[in-house]
Formats: C-alpha cells, sequence, structure tokens
C-alpha cells in the first residue's frame, strides 16, 4: 500500500534544536496530515515494513538522507493517530527504512509511506 503524506518536518538538526512547544506543533500537524491522507483506508493489524521517501516541492532544500528522520518519526506517529496502526512497537512496526527523497519541484512537499505487511514468521 502507498500513502501520500502531505507533510515535511524540519531537519532533524533543527528540530534537536527547536523550543518543546515548536516540537509539539510539528507532531500536531503530521497527526492531522496523517489523517487526512488515511481517510477511508482500512485499518492494518499485522506487522509490516514502513519504507518512507519525502517528496520535495518547490522551494524545499536538499539535505542528507538521514536529516529526514525526525520526519520518519513524526509521520509513523501520525499514522497510529490516524488509526491506520496500532501501534508502532516491534510487535506491529518491524522495519522503518528512509530512502532519499524524490524531488518534484512541480509536485506538492510530503512524504510518501509504502506499507509492506510482512510475511508470518
Amino acid at each position: 500500500m502507498l500513502i501520500f503524506v502531505p507533510y515535511l518536518a524540519h531537519s532533524t538538526n533543527k528540530a534537536i534544536r527547536a523550543h518543546h512547544q515548536e516540537r509539539r506543533r510539528q507532531v500536531k500537524a503530521a497527526a492531522w496530515a496523517c489523517k487526512a491522507a488515511c481517510q477511508g483506508v482500512a485499518p492494518i493489524t499485522g506487522r509490516v515494513d514502513l519504507v518512507f521517501r519525502p517528496r520535495l516541492g518547490k522551494g524545499v532544500p536538499r539535505r542528507d538522507t538521514s536529516n529526514y528522520s525526525i520526519n520518519v518519526k513524526h509521520v509513523e506517529d501520525g499514522l497510529v493517530a490516524a488509526g491506520l496502526l496500532p501501534d508502532d512497537r516491534g510487535e506491529y512496526v518491524r522495519r522503518v527504512i528512509m530512502e532519499p527523497p524524490e524531488i518534484d519541484r512541480q509536485a506538492e512537499t510530503g512524504t510518501w509511506v509504502e506499507i509492506i505487511p510482512c510475511s508470518t514468521e
């Protein structure tokens, strides 16, 4: 399953220096974006792998791939808040993969999330 979440957090470098209220605003914004993106999608009950690929639209600077880690965490938490995933603990999310960004200056900025069901282990 592939979902586009119209959300991209600040860089991890900026986020770790941000005031706690700004971090809280970012987490809430991610949750709202995930809820909108997941409308009409059935909740997932099994264990999954999550693959995250940021999409950079107009004016969004490139970063090192690892600098999107806070974005991955916010979106993962947002998928739980949206009810798509029951939780983000290891029994539900086996693996999280960060891919380098896709650059499309004509498209909306956000994050692609591929949800891959794990086979029975």
